[in-house]
């Protein structure tokens, strides 16, 4: 079924006959956005600022090593999603709630392109995946996020290999910084 075919289906969008175009149901659209702000307070424990130990394991052309760095998440948009900032640099779109597919988003929009999606937490893990280009290559990440405390969570990045099976890549240790 096609896009416009799913979203007449679904009663997101209906046939105006006076103009003759489909339109957006707006009376079935006013209730997704109180969805999204349900939904967007179960990241709320991120905002602030974090400290990040990167460990990344080695490979047949690499050392393993480990890296540090600082992010700062915060709430923006009115409230619609979280940004991420480097040491200094610009917030870039981060994290949303997609009330229509009941799916978090994970966007990428700076060296890493794409958007990794989840249905969302299970206990106090969350587990994101989807294809992503890096620096022009191609690749399917999975990325589990496992809350620690409000002050301590970890990532593990698991890149899909041609088999279908998963190898680590690089793992987070984050722990909010004190002021």
């Amino acid at each position: 079924m096609l896009i416009f075919e799913q979203l007449v289906s679904r009663g997101l969008m209906v046939f105006d006959p006076n103009r003759k175009v489909l339109t957006f149901n707006l009376s079935v659209l006013a209730r997704f956005p109180a969805i999204r702000q349900q939904r967007i307070e179960e990241f709320k424990w991120m905002i602030g600022n974090w400290a990040f130990e990167n460990h990344v394991r080695a490979t047949p052309t690499t050392p393993a090593y480990v890296d540090t760095y600082f992010y700062t998440y915060e709430l923006a948009d009115n409230g619609t999603r979280y940004t991420v900032s480097g040491h200094g640099a610009k917030a870039r779109p981060y994290l949303t709630f997609d009330p229509f597919s009941n799916r978090w988003m994970m966007t990428f929009t700076e060296g890493l392109f794409g958007v990794l999606q989840s249905n969302g937490w299970e206990g106090d893990t969350i587990v994101f995946s989807g294809p992503l280009t890096m620096l022009g290559i191609d690749c399917e990440l999975r990325q589990t996020i496992t809350k620690k405390s409000s002050d301590e969570f970890h990532i593990l990045n698991e890149e899909k290999l041609t088999d279908g099976s998963w190898r680590e890549t690089d793992k987070f240790f984050c722990r909010r910084k004190q002021p």
